[in-house]
């Protein structure tokens, strides 16, 4: 039966056959969640270094997982949060750079003219560190105001 079994898992991927996933689990609820107890434990203007830093979020976020706090699928995604963080890393900054144009002679975007526009930023953006925020302006970005290139938790203003 085991020789079968894998004769036919083995089938399956030579005809390009894929076993069923799961469907991915969006992880940001679950990362707004736990940001207050992670910014408790491992707040970022103390971060000694961004290494030191990001180990101590991975600490945090494996006991949480093991009380149950995070799914367990989640962990890697919100260790990458602190990864693209700029705690410990004095003077960096994080950096939106536009992926597409406005035309600003109609308000659509480039790419897609069904959405309307006034920036280059609002037709779609890509988030890194920099160094200075003198090299995120020199790349047609915008510094922005947190110190992840994760989304903000706050809740939205009404």
């Amino acid at each position: 039966m085991k020789r079968f079994l894998l004769l036919f898992t083995a089938s399956l991927s030579f005809l390009g056959a894929a076993p069923a996933q799961a469907a991915p689990v969006d992880c940001e609820p679950a990362r707004c969640a736990v940001q207050t107890a992670l910014d408790a434990e491992c707040p970022c203007d103390a971060a000694r270094n961004h290494g030191r830093h990001v180990s101590c979020v991975a600490r945090v976020v494996n006991r949480l997982s093991r009380e149950g706090a995070i799914p367990t699928n989640c962990k890697g995604k919100i260790r990458r949060c602190a990864a693209r963080s700029v705690c410990g890393k004095p003077g960096f900054v994080t950096c939106r750079v536009p992926t597409s144009t406005c035309d600003l002679s109609t308000g659509t975007c480039a790419a897609d003219a069904s959405l309307a526009c006034a920036t280059d930023l609002d037709c779609g953006s890509r988030c890194s560190v920099k160094r200075t925020a003198e090299l995120c302006l020199a790349r047609g970005g915008e510094v922005g105001a947190g110190s992840s290139c994760c989304s903000d938790c706050s809740a939205p203003a009404e």
